[in-house]
């Protein structure tokens, strides 16, 4: 994620302060190391770090700095707005997600069913772009919630320098299965249903198995606000109309994935969901020159090739009389 905001903008002819989460201070300093090794001239990449509370807020704050880009909590990205407002800094903010599937009874499952698992739960759920929210049409429902749980199964949760491991440990603890439980969901798979098995070598961190949610209302915590985590939710849906409104039913407006064979409501769906990313069967389909970012809580602006040039760049009109 560093190397998104530090690679255009030193390209551009900027340094950089750089502050990294203190939950990645380790990965970050590993950085320094590799930008000392490519030739990066010293003071050009500057890494500071702290707290967002102390490190993080004199940054944001300390006039000598124009420009921020942040990637983050949507409560964060508040705060920095409200702070960095007497100064009028630039900002670009990629905020938090609560992604949604969109899933038709014409989809082909054989290949929607794998992909939506991996969305679901690639790199334990911790991808801004995940998919914590799945609606199913109705027609096929039952059976792909047969079929998704099955496959969610098959994925083990362990040590990730294993390379039979697909699920590693999280970065923090926080439970919203049992909040879930506690609205009267039912889970179907993973955390308070089956078994966490570790190796006795692997028994510490926050392991948790892919986790399955249904029967779960779309005002449900779990259903609105970001987990972070492998957990997804599945539920039911019966028209185009209705599925587009729950859909856009959250604050967030980050990424979402439609499913089906008819290319007409491909089209007219992913161009009503409030979503700065929309990918049509498939998921994660990616090119750097693309813009990237969200609507609504998930951020302000788009990275990429052309907007991370905007961005890290000023436009100045100079005109000569002669």
């Amino acid at each position: 994620m560093l190397t998104w905001k530090i690679a255009p903008a030193i390209a551009c002819g900027n340094t950089v302060v750089a502050k990294p989460s203190e939950m990645t201070s380790v990965t970050a300093w590993m950085m320094c190391k590799l930008l000392e090794k490519a030739g990066v001239p010293p003071g050009v990449v500057n890494v500071v770090f702290g707290t967002g509370a102390k490190a993080g807020e004199a940054l944001v704050c300390h006039p000598d700095v124009p420009l921020l880009s942040f990637t983050g909590s949507t409560l964060t990205a508040q705060r920095i707005t409200e702070r960095s407002a007497p100064h009028c800094k630039r900002l670009s903010l990629e905020l938090g997600g609560k992604n949604p599937a969109i899933i038709f009874d014409d989809a082909d499952l054989s290949q929607c069913i794998p992909t939506t698992v991996r969305s679901s739960f690639a790199n334990q759920g911790e991808i801004c772009l995940c998919t914590s929210r799945i609606f199913v049409q109705r027609g096929i429902y039952s059976e792909f919630l047969k079929r998704f749980v099955a496959e969610a199964k098959k994925w083990k949760t362990g040590n990730p320098s294993d390379p039979t491991i697909d699920v590693g440990a999280l970065i923090s603890k926080e439970n919203y299965v049992k909040k879930a439980q506690a609205e009267g969901a039912k889970v179907l798979c993973g955390e308070g249903v089956d078994p966490l098995v570790l190796p006795p070598s692997n028994q510490k961190g926050y392991f948790m198995l892919p986790t399955v949610i249904a029967e779960v209302k779309d005002e449900s915590c779990c259903m609105q606000e970001e987990i972070f985590g492998p957990v997804t939710c599945v539920v039911a849906f019966d028209t185009e109309e209705e599925v587009i409104r729950r859909a856009n039913g959250v604050k967030y407006g980050l990424a979402a994935t439609v499913w089906s064979s008819n290319v007409g409501r491909v089209h007219r769906v992913a161009h009503r969901l409030q979503s700065g990313l929309v990918w049509t069967n498939c998921w994660l389909v990616r090119d750097l020159n693309l813009p990237f970012g969200g609507m609504k809580a998930s951020g302000i602006g788009r990275e990429g090739a052309k907007d991370s040039y905007e961005f890290f760049t000023e436009v100045k009109t100079i005109t000569i009389k002669h």
